[in-house]
């Protein structure tokens, strides 16, 4: 097996790669199998320890060695690691210390799961329990939350892992354990649910093993061919979120001047915005190369991941979008994909397949045929970004700003692979195939098939209640407010993370002044409205349908000045009904939102500001204003057809998304964009589904602690400084 590839032109090299009392752990470990001689009856157990370390830098983390000295290091020119200390100054058992954690090769603070990042993957049978303690080893007064995305957690809503929802934050020198079944199967992945610690380091896949319905591969590896697919900045994320929220801004220094100029925002081939902060590096599991727009070069000799395939043979990947903010388009340079499922939920095949875009969130499982020739192939996830925006589609994309891996077939004993500017060719004689795409038009050289055209497989029962939806709710994800500090928000609010867990503390909760509306929420559009934003469907019995449109609508709907939306609910599988697209002109860019959807008072296709979206009613609550035009449903939403199942979503920017889902999950269910900053500045809300029923056993109000904070308000800011507060739990007890 080839071991390291040469990058001919920027002499970078590949490594191999997998996706892989504080108790003493294994830094190398890279997999928990449970199914390893294990079968469903058995419950596993595993532990995570959140570390915060730098990458690029040798540690050999103990259990009686806390202090975490590490030893940095760095790529020769021949793509091998080197200390910068001489080995006269390193320890003597220094050959025994596991590899750094490199990412894309530049020094920066991480948080590590296990010494890694990402974190180790975790394979488990479907219905297997897992009990997964967390340590917080954060030396910042962080508190810390697991949130096991995909996971639904019937009866165990506790296990859900969203600060200040579901439970408090885990306060530092604390451990919290996590149990519940695995459910359902298929590919998921946990993250860290407080501040940003997500971008930072803590994520992993978590592969629930099912069976695809026919015969459409030869081999699963999951603990070989899952890919991780993450953004990566060069500065720790709340010094990001600190720029975004200030006059800071983002400045870039001028090749071949002694100067900066103002970061400018990027924009897709409609040219709607795609990135309002700079793309630095994309990594592929745990290694990646930062692309130096200065020089034009590769700069560090970075190893990238490989991953390993025998000719003939054909393989399911699994494909996981961790991304902070962009969208990748993923390809295999000579291979197309036949699309097997999404967010864990099987489709019927989509064959021939060349780009699948994948947001943050989202899950996608495809079959790679190797049935070429032996060699090394690039793996690319590019951004979305182009150059320019007159409906060239793809093919004018901002150079370098993509992850890479290697495709490797074991019969070849070719150790090279030469950079290319393009791995795929698409044009209107022989056009590119591509799923899930943010917009409707890429002209005659892309075709697009998007998650409202994916069909459930046969074998998958649909409700028939689906398509009878027993309440419709109305949901615009926008930016409204001072600035775009206080600005994403849904229906004009930005969400306040409350200070005591409605599931673990209801009555402080429901006592609360910062639940919606409240004081400062006078829904004018000029000012910041932040509450505890709570969508209550309690009035829904068990079995009924709620329809949920998701609108992308900003203050002027005239002009592409957004992006689009990917959205995320907790607890539940959705079925993705209809996606309404912008209007574009001939040349494929944005000329005006879509108007199946008006605002009730104004009644014209203009946007609706914040007092018109959320309106207080004579009752305290909010009322809509956001409605289908002249109360006609758009053609085609209430028809029967195979709607695919999902947990996330695009919504496209000046379009809608139609969702619906079964009401048979009690708890309380975070909503979001999972867009990290726009989470974090307040796009999201609760919803609250069957109370009566949601499980009261075995709730835990203060990991490690007790105590009350219902004194204490907190606010996004406060989640992003670290959920400093949650700290003082363990002083209050």
């Amino acid at each position: 097996m080839i071991e390291k590839i040469l990058l001919l032109s920027n002499l970078a090299y590949i490594a191999s790669c997998g996706t892989n009392n504080v108790p003493t752990f294994d830094q190398t470990k890279k997999t928990f199998d449970c199914t390893d001689g294990m079968d469903v009856t058995m419950p596993c157990n595993i532990m995570l320890v959140i570390d915060p370390l730098t990458s690029m830098t040798y540690y050999n983390i103990k259990e009686d060695e806390r202090e975490l000295r590490g030893y940095r290091a760095r790529f020769d020119s021949n793509g091998n690691l080197v200390t910068l200390l001489p080995s006269s100054q390193l320890p003597l058992n220094f050959s025994s210390f596991p590899p750094p954690v490199q990412t894309d090769g530049h020094f920066r603070p991480i948080i590590t799961i296990n010494g890694q990042v990402p974190g180790p993957t975790i394979i488990a049978h479907e219905n297997q329990r897992l009990v997964i303690s967390v340590y917080n080893e954060l030396k910042n007064v962080e508190g810390v939350t697991i949130h096991w995305h995909g996971m639904h957690h019937k009866d165990t809503q506790r296990a859900d892992g969203v600060a200040f929802i579901t439970q408090r934050p885990i306060p530092p020198n604390t451990q919290f354990t996590y149990d519940f079944y695995a459910s359902p199967g298929g590919t998921h992945w946990y993250h860290a649910h407080s501040g940003a610690q997500r971008t930072d380091g803590i994520y992993g896949a978590l592969i629930v093993k099912d069976t695809l319905p026919g015969n459409m591969y030869d081999f699963d590896y999951p603990d070989q061919h899952t890919l991780l697919l993450m953004d990566w900045q060069r500065d720790a994320s709340i010094d990001l979120f600190y720029a975004i929220g200030s006059s800071l801004r983002y400045w870039k220094e001028v090749p071949g001047q002694d100067d900066y100029v103002s970061y400018t925002v990027t924009r897709s081939a409609d040219g709607t915005v795609v990135g309002p902060l700079p793309f630095w590096s994309g990594i592929i599991n745990d290694k990646g190369r930062h692309y130096d727009e200065m020089n034009q070069t590769n700069i560090r000799n970075s190893n990238l991941c490989n991953f390993n395939v025998s000719e003939g043979n054909r393989y399911r990947f699994r494909l996981i979008g961790a991304q902070a903010l962009y969208a990748f388009r993923f390809s295999i340079q000579d291979h197309r994909m036949t699309v097997v499922s999404t967010d864990g939920s099987p489709i019927i095949p989509i064959e021939d397949v060349d780009y699948v875009i994948v947001n943050t969130g989202e899950r996608y499982d495809v079959i790679v045929h190797a049935n070429q020739t032996s060699g090394n192939y690039w793996i690319w996830a590019e951004t979305l970004e182009v150059e320019t925006n007159i409906g060239q589609g793809f093919y004018n994309s901002i150079s370098k700003h993509r992850a890479e891996a290697i495709l490797h077939y074991d019969e070849s004993d070719d150790a090279s692979i030469d950079d290319v500017d393009e791995i795929k060719t698409c044009t209107s004689s022989s056009p590119c195939k591509a799923i899930n795409c943010p917009i409707r038009y890429y002209g005659d050289i892309i075709q697009c098939t998007n998650a409202d055209e994916f069909e459930s497989v046969p074998d998958h029962v649909i409700p028939q209640s689906i398509y009878s939806p027993n309440d419709t709710v109305f949901l615009n994800f926008g930016f409204d407010g001072e600035s775009t500090t206080s600005g994403s928000s849904i229906n004009g609010v930005n969400f306040r993370f409350p200070a005591n867990p409605p599931l673990t503390e209801y009555a402080e909760f429901q006592n609360s002044s910062d639940m919606c509306p409240t004081r400062g929420c006078d829904h004018d559009v000029a000012t910041h409205c932040a509450c505890t934003h709570v969508i209550d469907i309690s009035s829904q019995p068990r079995g009924s349908v709620v329809e949920l449109v998701l609108t992308n609508r900003a203050t002027d709907g005239s002009t592409p000045n957004g992006a689009p939306h990917p959205i995320h609910l907790h607890g539940h599988y959705f079925y993705v009904v209809k996606i309404g697209y912008p209007e574009n002109d001939t040349s494929g860019l944005f000329s005006a939102a879509n108007d199946d959807v008006e605002c009730v008072i104004t009644a014209t296709n203009v946007p609706c500001p914040r007092n018109f979206i959320a309106v207080e009613n004579q009752n305290g609550g909010f009322k809509q204003s956001l409605r289908w035009r002249d109360l006609i449903r758009p053609a085609g939403i209430d028809t029967q057809n195979r709607f695919a199942r999902k947990d996330t979503v695009i919504v496209p920017y000046g379009g809608y998304t139609v969702i619906r889902f079964v009401v048979d999950n009690p708890g309380w269910w975070f909503l979001h964009c999972h867009i990290e900053i726009h989470q974090l500045e307040g796009m999201a809300v609760v919803i609250k589904e069957l109370p009566k029923e949601i499980p009261t056993n075995n709730l835990i109000t203060c990991p490690g602690a007790g105590g009350s904070l219902s004194n204490l308000r907190v606010s996004p800011l406060i989640m992003i400084v670290g959920v400093i507060i949650t700290t003082l739990c363990v002083y209050l007890a």
